[in-house]
Formats: structure tokens, C-alpha cells, sequence
């Protein structure tokens, strides 16, 4: 949704108390959203002295080796080596979850079978995602304190003890070990790495780059390869875990429409036929040629945060992503991408774990992948467009995937040729569903929903198709504990807004604002927009006081802008209540923090060539913002542009974002300083060295 992409912004404020001067109507639907935030809906909530222990962090412990190895009493249900929002283990018996709340800012400790919450440990940063190692130590990425702890458990009831921590690139998320587990493996979104420790200690032993937005981390059944899936990019990277330079290369995620492809080629043919009769000018020619070259090309995919592999299946890892058509770039259609395609398809690559590749059966896009047609009202089954977290069931070899929007669990055959394409059944689970596990010995799934707070089971069953009805009445939901902080409840339900896919008031495709924004960031694509193409724009940390919004310039308002952005997607429009709900939440959603790592010397060196006169960056990028909030052209106006003047983008978090300009005509931060020299600031005559500390200078903003 490029055009409700707001391009500057400031650092996030402290969400604000609940107004209550609103209307009495407005306040009871902000009153029950603050009951979701606060007590996470409905279900059993934890009793008695044991249900929440301390209320503050846990105790410390030594920081040193003999520390880190401390024995600790959980068991894990599962050595797949992989991490979710989950882990499942037993401890004196008792089957439980720990759960990573990130609204909590602590690992909740939830008994199976009672459906009750046991205890809550409290940390020091949001946890991210949560991983049983086989001795028992509970380890935790801490998102916003870049860290990676190591907690032990002693008996079900209490809280976890820290043992020691372990600093990581920006924003940890994900983990996994090697099968030995002798190595544990970190991924750090905004970092752009994969950092490995070794698993006793946790000290460091290498860390390689990757590319954007790295998410979900899983290891081949030889301990010889680590693949990462990626929000962003349409990539999965394989990383070399044995080789002395740990070297990383990039897995094209690329889908393919056979319908379209076949009438390429058809095409092609007929107008080979025509050119040798002079039966067609070159304009109509050239139009044709990049049409059939994006069919050629492929769709790019987004939404790459899961990933899933078992022993059950061999030689598999499954990715469930999205596939995105942005549209020709060339034209200026009414909405935002291709009015004539499927905006965006959903699918589930099967990559083949020795050959480093997806199966291209797999990539292939079926015709009824959307959840509307345009120009028609009747809707089909709401496919799932924002996957967020995937297991393999062993027993029936299916593949589970959660589905933010529309707060699903959809069941596919691992086995089949083409996942998507084999689905088995679904279940209906609480809002904002960001962790799966799979607890087989009684053949359960427990599935994490964080926008409710609130932790779902249901039988998985056998592997034939099951009525929708009948499962839904399977799933049995407990409430998380109140929160000692409580959200807002205008952010609450802002967040849950944010990614309602299949919200026909928002768009009328499917799409949700987290389709464009995932995470809050940017989706890397530049969009056909009725305004010529314009690329998606990074939200959270970068929006609060910097109007006017959108690359034009002409958007006064976040309001103004969001409800010509829903008129642009064909959506009915949200009520003003939750329209200022969607603000709230954009303009406070949590923004990562620039990496504290750089080279200071280099830093204050780009600082200086920034702010000379002889660059001329900050004569447009200026204060805490870094734009002068006006018009300006640059003479970058694309052929398909209506406009020749583009709005000031902000520098804050430039670094993590790209591709660059308003068509992303430039891929790296180092091409754009390289090649737009003259039509905004000058850099041709620095030097390689001074280039390079400009680049690492604004990678800190």
C-alpha cells in the first residue's frame, strides 16, 4: 500500500493513557479492546500464590562457563532445534509452554493439562522468541536489548532462573542449534546476521552477513547448512556452518502463474508473426516485451518469516510466504499493483535441503489464490497472507502454519508436490497466532496468540479432511495473567487492525496493512501506483511529527492519508474510532535501534562530510528528523510519474531500509551515494574512504 506510507518520522514516544473524553459509544469499544490488551481475553486465568511468582527480574546467576552449564529440570517435547513465540517441555512431570509475551516482557509458564498459567519470569527486554536445549536450559532472544539469555528451570511453579547472556547483533529473534547442539545459531533482524555460540558457554564463534529483515533459522539433518527465511527480499539464505569463511549465499523465492506464463509464450509467437508482416509498431512492441518479461521473471515473495523441517519429511524445509505482483511499473493503474492479476497469492516453497533450491512445483501460483475477486462480491475461503510461524506434525506428516488476520492454523500436506495446494483443515485460534508447537505424544498442537494474550489446544486428528465446524469446537483457549503494564487500548486495537487481512475495508483483495509493512518496516517492492511507481516506506519509529505524508507531499494528516490509501485498495473505510486506533499504532509501533557497534572514528568522520556544505546533505535532511519536510526536484522523475517534486524522506533508520529513491531505483545505500551525485547533494568527489564513512554514518541514524 505504497501510497499510506508515510516517509518520515521520529523516534517512538511513550504510548499516551487512554483518553476518556470520547463519546460513551467509543469508549466501550476502546474499554473492551483494553481488556484484550490487559487480561488477554477469555479463558482460565491463573489462581493462588504460584499462578504469577516475583514481579521482578529473576535472580542473577553466574555469569561465567560453570554458570551458563547450570543443570536445570526441563525436558524438552521436541529436538527439532528450532525456536518459536513457544516451547514445550515437561518439568516434575507437568507438561507446559513457556510462552515469550513480548507485551509482557516475560516467559510465561502455562500447565497443559490443567489449562493453567503456572508462573511468569520476568526479564529485562521484550522477548522475541523462546528454545529448550536438550540439558534443559531455557534460552530467550531479547529483541530491544539485543541479547540472547540462558534461564533454568527448577519446578514448574516457580519462575525460571537467569544464568547468564550473551550480547547479539541488532534485534535477535530467532533460534536454532546444530543437531549436536553443540552450536546455537541467532538470527538478528536488524543486524542482518547469524551469530554462532557455542551452546555450553555461549561465547561467540562467528557471525555471517545476510541480507535484510533475516527471520526463522533451521538446520539440515547433516549440521552442515543453516537456512534463514526473510520478511523481506524474496530470499532464503543458506549459510555454510563448516567452511572456515561461514559463507552465506541467497535462495531466489520466486513464484510462478503457468496461466500467465503459457500465454506469454503464445503471445510471443503471435507477435514474432506480426513483426514479419509489419503488423505492429515498436511502442506496442516494447509494451508486450515488458509484460512478458515480468511473467518470465516471476512474482517477488514477501512475508518469509517461518520456517519448518522434520526427520518425518526428508530432505525438505518448508517457507510459507506470500507471492506479490506489483504491477507494470510503466503504467499508472487506479489502485496499488496489476488490476488484472492476483495482487498477492499465497504459497508454501518446498525447498530441497541437499540441492540448495526450491522445488518448482511448489512455486507454481494456482488461479484461485486470493481471497476476493475484484469486481466481485462473493468471497471464498480467507487464504492466509500474513504466515507467522510453521511446525511439521510427524504423525500425519502435515505442516501447520499460523496466519496472522484472519487468526488461523491451517493444516497442509507436507508431502504433496504443492503444499498450498493440499490443504487439510484449519482451526480458529485467538488473535495475532505467532507460535506453533506440536505436543505428539498426546497429538495436540498449542498454538501462542499475542494479541489476546492467549494460549490455544486443539487434537490434531488424522491426516483426511475435516469439516471446519467440527474443529473449530476442538480448540480449547487459556487467558494469559493481567499485564502489571497494561496497553492502551486504542494501540491494542490499532495492532490488530494493522493486520486484519481479508478486512474488505481495507482492501478488497485481501491485503492488510502488514501485507505492505511487515513488522512495521517496509516490504522492499516498488508498487504502479496512480501516481507513477513509488516503493514501500519503513513506519515504525518514523512517523509521529513529520506531515506532510506520502512521497507526493499533499497528505496533511495520517488520517487523510490512510482513508485515501483504503479508497485506493477499494476498501469500505474503517469507522473513525478504529481509524484513530490504526493511527495510534502506527505512530507508536516499536522501532528498532541502530547498532552500537560502529566504528566511531568513521562515524564522526561521515558526520562531518555529512553536514558540510561541500555534500549539501543536511540542507535538505536537516534536525531530528532529518528532512526539511518540503517538495524538492531532485530530476529523478520516472517516465511513468505524474509529478516531478518528491517530499523529503527521513534518514532516521536509513540503513536497515531500501530499496532507495521513490522507485527504488537504487538498491544499496552505497549505489545511491554513488550514482545520484549532483541531483541531491554531492558526493563523485569524495573519496572511497570518506564514501565509506558517510555510508556507516548514516547507517547510525
Amino acid at each position: 500500500m505504497p501510497a499510506a506510507h508515510p516517509e518520515q518520522g521520529a523516534e517512538r514516544k511513550t504510548v499516551p493513557a487512554i483518553k476518556r473524553t470520547r463519546a460513551s459509544g467509543v469508549f466501550v469499544v476502546l474499554a473492551a479492546a483494553g481488556a484484550l490488551a490487559a487480561c488477554g481475553g477469555s479463558g482460565t486465568s491463573p489462581k493462588g500464590p504460584s499462578a504469577v511468582a516475583g514481579g521482578k527480574n529473576p535472580p542473577a546467576g553466574p555469569t561465567g562457563a560453570a554458570g551458563c552449564r547450570a543443570p536445570s529440570a526441563a525436558v524438552p517435547m521436541s529436538r527439532d532445534g528450532a525456536s518459536s513465540t513457544l516451547a514445550l517441555a515437561t518439568v516434575d512431570r507437568a507438561r507446559v509452554a513457556f510462552v515469550a509475551d513480548e507485551d509482557a516482557k516475560a516467559i510465561l509458564t502455562f500447565d497443559l493439562d490443567s489449562h493453567k498459567q503456572l508462573a511468569e519470569t520476568r526479564l529485562d527486554g521484550t522477548p522475541a522468541q523462546v528454545w529448550i536445549a536438550t540439558d534443559g536450559r531455557v534460552f530467550a532472544t531479547l529483541r530491544d536489548k539485543s541479547e540472547l539469555v540462558a534461564l533454568a528451570a527448577s519446578r514448574a511453579d516457580q519462575p525460571l532462573t537467569r544464568l547468564c547472556s550473551v550480547a547479539t547483533p541488532a534485534e535477535p529473534i530467532a533460534i536454532a542449534a546444530t543437531p549436536d547442539q553443540s552450536t546455537i545459531l541467532v538470527s538478528s533482524g536488524w543486524g542482518q546476521r547469524l551469530a554462532a555460540f557455542e551452546a555450553g558457554s555461549l561465547a561467540a564463534k562467528f557471525e555471517a552477513k545476510l541480507p535484510r529483515e533475516p527471520r526463522a533459522v533451521v538446520v539440515a539433518d547433516d549440521g552442515k547448512t543453516a537456512f534463514v527465511s526473510h520478511a523481506v527480499g524474496s530470499v532464503v539464505s543458506s549459510v555454510d556452518l563448516v567452511g572456515a569463511k561461514h559463507e552465506s549465499r541467497e535462495v531466489a523465492m520466486r513464484g510462478f502463474d503457468v496461466h500467465q506464463l503459457r500465454m506469454a509464450k503464445q503471445q510471443r509467437q503471435m507477435f514474432e508473426r506480426m513483426k514479419q508482416t509489419n503488423g505492429v509498431n515498436s511502442d506496442m512492441l516494447a509494451a508486450f516485451e515488458a509484460q512478458a518479461k515480468r511473467s518470465e521473471e516471476g512474482r517477488q515473495s514477501c512475508q518469509g518469516f517461518a520456517l519448518a523441517k522434520s526427520a518425518a519429511v526428508s530432505g525438505r524445509i518448508f517457507a510459507p510466504q506470500v507471492m506479490v505482483d506489483p504491477g507494470d511499473l510503466e503504467q499508472r493503474p487506479d489502485g496499488y499493483g496489476d488490476e488484472h492479476s492476483h495482487t498477492e497469492a499465497p504459497a508454501v516453497a518446498v525447498i530441497d535441503e541437499a540441492a540448495l533450491t526450491p522445488m518448482l512445483s511448489s512455486m507454481t501460483i494456482a488461479r484461485d489464490s486470493t481471497p476476493f475477486s475484484r469486481g466481485d462480491a462473493r468471497e471464498t475461503r480467507a487464504e492466509c497472507l500474513l504466515p507467522r510461524a510453521a511446525v511439521v506434525d510427524a504423525k500425519t506428516k502435515s505442516l501447520l502454519v499460523t496466519c496472522y488476520g484472519i487468526d488461523a492454523v491451517v493444516a497442509y500436506d507436507a508431502t504433496a508436490a504443492n503444499p498450498r495446494l493440499a490443504e487439510r483443515r484449519r482451526w480458529t485460534v485467538g488473535s495475532g497466532p505467532s507460535g506453533v508447537a506440536v505436543d505428539s505424544d498426546k497429538h495436540r498442537a498449542i498454538v501462542w496468540s499475542q494479541f489476546d494474550r492467549t494460549l490455544s489446544s486443539f487434537p490434531i486428528g488424522e491426516s483426511e479432511l475435516v469439516d471446519e465446524r467440527t474443529a473449530r469446537l476442538d480448540v480449547q483457549k487459556t487467558a494469559a495473567g493481567p499485564l502489571h503494564d497494561k496497553l492502551p487500548a486504542e494501540y491494542a486495537l490499532g495492532r490488530i487492525l494493522f493486520h486484519a487481512a481479508g478486512d474488505a475495508r481495507i482492501a478488497s483483495d485481501g491485503r492488510a496493512c502488514a501485507s505492505c509493512h511487515p513488522d512495521g518496516r517496509d516490504d522492499a517492492i516498488t508498487w504502479a501506483t496512480p501516481e507513477g511507481p513509488r516503493r514501500s516506506i519503513m513506519l515504525a519509529g518514523r512517523v509521529s511529527p513529520t506531515a506532510p505524508y506520502s512521497w507526493n507531499g499533499d497528505e496533511t494528516t495520517l488520517h487523510n492519508h490512510l482513508g485515501n490509501t483504503f479508497d485506493r485498495l477499494s476498501g469500505k473505510g474503517l469507522r473513525s474510532i478504529e481509524l484513530d486506533a490504526l493511527v495510534t499504532y502506527i505512530s507508536q509501533m516499536p522501532a528498532p535501534s541502530p547498532s552500537a557497534g560502529a566504528d566511531r572514528t568513521k562515524v564522526d568522520r561521515g558526520r562531518a562530510i555529512f553536514a558540510s556544505r561541500e555534500a549539501g546533505c543536511a540542507s535538505c535532511h536537516a534536525g531530528a528528523t532529518f528532512t526539511d519536510g518540503k517538495n524538492h526536484d531532485v530530476g529523478s522523475k520516472h517516465k511513468a510519474d505524474r509529478g516531478s517534486s518528491f517530499n523529503t524522506p527521513s534518514l532516521h533508520l536509513v540503513g536497515g531500509t531500501g530499496p532507495y529513491f521513490h522507485d527504488g531505483r537504487y538498491t544499496s545505500l552505497s549505489e545511491l551515494l554513488t550514482k545520484s551525485d549532483g541531483t541531491m547533494g554531492r558526493t563523485k568527489h569524495l573519496s572511497t574512504a570518506d564514501l565509506d564513512a558517510l555510508e556507516t554514518y548514516l547507517r547510525t541514524l
